[in-house]
């Protein structure tokens, strides 16, 4: 395999449906909050947010690509920090989306993509990164920890208001 790390525009969006469905697929298998969105419906919905990111300008997207195949990609934000909770910094960076196709993971796709986009966000002036996981990625949280992030807050959920 040899995989290369390449910037990318809106213009690729497009190109991200199957990686972002096996994504969407995983989530749906560990997630407590019983999530039923369809496909189609749940693949439409990200792309309204990718474009919503890329036209505020806040967006970065790399793409992991093997040959002429995508094997994974990265979507990044960069922005003002809003959340004096924390002390992150005055630009904060945020991983939005990283995926790896099955057929590649294990293979220092993810640690490329992650070390590439940390490289973007500090040359923008992002002196931290935020990352958001599904409570029960027990999988994504090892990668995460393996490469020095630490949990930060957990958020809980409600999915419909308890009976009168």
């Amino acid at each position: 395999m040899n995989v290369r790390i390449v910037p990318a525009g809106e213009e690729r969006l497009v190109d991200l449906r199957d990686l972002y469905l096996s994504l969407h697929h995983a989530e749906l298998a560990v997630s407590a909050l019983a999530l039923t969105e369809p496909d189609e419906r749940a693949w439409a919905a990200r792309l309204v947010t990718y474009r919503g990111h890329f036209a505020a300008g806040r967006a970065r997207l790399l793409l992991a690509e093997d040959g002429d195949r995508l094997v994974g990609y990265a979507l990044g934000l960069v922005g003002e920090a809003h959340d004096d909770t924390f002390p992150l910094g005055a630009r904060v960076g945020e991983l939005y989306t990283l995926v790896v196709a099955a057929s590649a993971r294990g293979r220092g796709v993810g640690t490329a993509l992650l070390e590439a986009l940390d490289a973007v966000l500090l040359a923008e002036g992002a002196t931290s990164l935020r990352v958001e996981v599904m409570a029960g990625n027990e999988d994504a949280l090892r990668f995460y920890r393996r490469h020095g992030l630490v949990e930060g807050e957990v958020v809980l959920y409600r999915v419909a208001p308890p009976s009168a």
